[in-house]
């Protein structure tokens, strides 16, 4: 009986190693599989997938260099907009690690908006309405609309203007 015992609480072990290849199995979905952590395959938008997966309609990954220093925490190859700034742009505070990150309310309101460096109120931006210039400097350059950087946690994606011009027109679509 106890060799059983032995056999069995070793089959355990071997198999909570990971040795043991399981067919079929998952510990949970995974960003850009079948059923990834937003849901289903099928976007409205070529612009609505880049924002979820960091791949095109065409199937192309999405470059980016730089960004969280969370690494792998974050999604590793798989990070996305949706990763930091969530399913509805509106960001938030993210922990991992005792490390802190704010990613920014990216919704078409909030880019439209600056905070003023010297004081607590907003205002409209100085040069008119954010544009796609002002996208393009966030998300390619990595700059604010008045040149300041952003937070080396963005990442500077590689991507080509049809593809930006789409994403810049998801984003101005979340409510």
């Amino acid at each position: 009986m106890r060799k059983i015992l032995f056999i069995i609480a070793g089959v355990f072990l071997v198999a909570s190693c990971g040795i043991i290849p399981w067919r079929n199995f998952s510990a949970g979905p995974m960003m850009g599989s079948e059923n990834d952590w937003w849901g289903s395959r099928n976007y409205d938008s070529n612009g609505e997938q880049i924002y979820f997966t960091a791949t095109n309609e065409g199937g192309e990954h999405i470059r980016y260099s730089g960004g969280s220093s969370f690494g792998g925490m974050m999604g590793g190859s798989n990070v996305t907009c949706a990763s930091c700034h969530g399913p509805d742009g509106r960001g938030g505070t993210h922990t991992m690690h005792m490390d802190v990150m704010d990613a920014p309310d990216i919704r078409y309101e909030g880019l439209s908006r600056e905070v003023d460096e010297h004081s607590e109120d907003q205002h409209t931006d100085a040069h008119g309405e954010y544009d796609f210039e002002d996208f393009y400097q966030a998300v390619v350059e990595g700059k604010h609309p008045d040149g300041d950087s952003l937070s080396s946690e963005m990442p500077r994606w590689h991507m080509s203007d049809d593809d930006l011009g789409d994403l810049f027109d998801f984003v101005k679509s979340l409510p």
